[in-house]
């Protein structure tokens, strides 16, 4: 039966020094998920030996499994904007990712009820996220029941993606690995809270080889402008249980350090014990994290 270790060996064989065409998107929310439901029965048609199949086999699970792998952290994504947009009063476009700030200008009031059901369908967002990427027997009607609940706002919103160098080799497979076993020598974490938007795609595989919860906090100093990584009391409600354990507090990219730094700060003090990780540390960083992938010297 197809599982995470099948779509990660079809996924080995892309060229992970260069980023894919396909990272290049701009779709309905609505269209990704059923596109996502039609690429999961394909994989999960996988033959057990990957020594037998043909090269046009060969190159067909390739291509499903690359847009797979990039359409998956969308889940996350547009979840977590929604969240964040009914949270702090911001506006339900169906293309913006506002910056917090801009909260002051709208202050737009959302109710109670809305601001709950946001934060459910977050966290359902990680659970169908990872689902897929395991492909889970129960990852096609996990996404279906996920779809139907979603909101029209929701469904409706444009999700837009570019080629990006450092998130794609960040989430390359064998590198995922190699973290993971660096961790599992000397450490035992009981969840990973990653830094969004960039690490939802390697943190999705991440979590699910160390067998732990996973959280996701918006901190996007270059993309989105954040200025520090947006903690939300439902965030902290959330991550409560977690107070008296060991996380790792993971970031796909480490070039300077300063957002690791500051998701370091803000982060640590809500647990007994964070250890910081990457899949690509780069050598002039300001930072050393406890666990990375690799040194990147470019």
């Amino acid at each position: 039966m197809p599982s995470l270790s099948t779509f990660m060996q079809i996924l080995k064989w892309a060229d992970w020094d260069s980023p894919p065409e396909q990272m290049n998107c701009a779709m309905p929310f609505g269209e990704i998920l059923q596109t996502i439901a039609q690429l999961l029965p394909v994989l999960d048609a996988a033959p057990e030996r990957m020594d037998i199949i043909s090269p046009d086999q060969a190159k067909d699970l390739l291509d499903s499994a690359i847009r797979l792998y990039i359409l998956a952290p969308s889940i996350v994504n547009v979840l977590l904007n929604y969240k964040i947009c009914v949270e702090h009063g911001l506006p339900l476009h169906p293309t913006v990712y506002y910056e917090l700030k801009e909260a002051r200008k709208y202050r737009i009031s959302h109710s109670l009820g809305e601001i709950q059901r946001a934060n459910e369908l977050f966290w359902k967002s990680i659970d169908v996220a990872r689902a897929c990427c395991r492909l889970d027997q129960r990852a096609c009607q996990d996404l279906a029941n996920f779809a139907s609940e979603l909101p029209f706002s929701v469904k409706s919103f444009i999700y837009t993606a570019v080629q990006d160098k450092y998130t794609w080799i960040g989430s390359q497979p064998s590198l995922l690995l190699a973290l993971a076993d660096k961790i599992r020598t000397s450490y035992t974490p009981h969840l990973v809270v990653a830094a969004a938007h960039g690490s939802i795609m390697p943190a999705l595989v991440l979590a699910e080889l160390l067998q732990v919860p996973l959280y996701f906090v918006r901190f996007s100093m270059f993309k989105r402008h954040d200025e520090e990584p947006i903690v939300s009391l439902s965030d902290q409600a959330w991550l409560f249980d977690f107070r008296d354990k060991e996380v790792i507090l993971y970031d796909e990219d480490v070039a300077g350090g300063r957002t690791l730094e500051s998701f370091l700060k803000r982060l640590s003090p809500l647990f007994r014990q964070a250890k910081t990780a990457c899949s690509i540390r780069h050598a002039g960083s300001s930072i050393q994290p406890d666990f990375f992938g690799k040194i990147w010297w470019e």
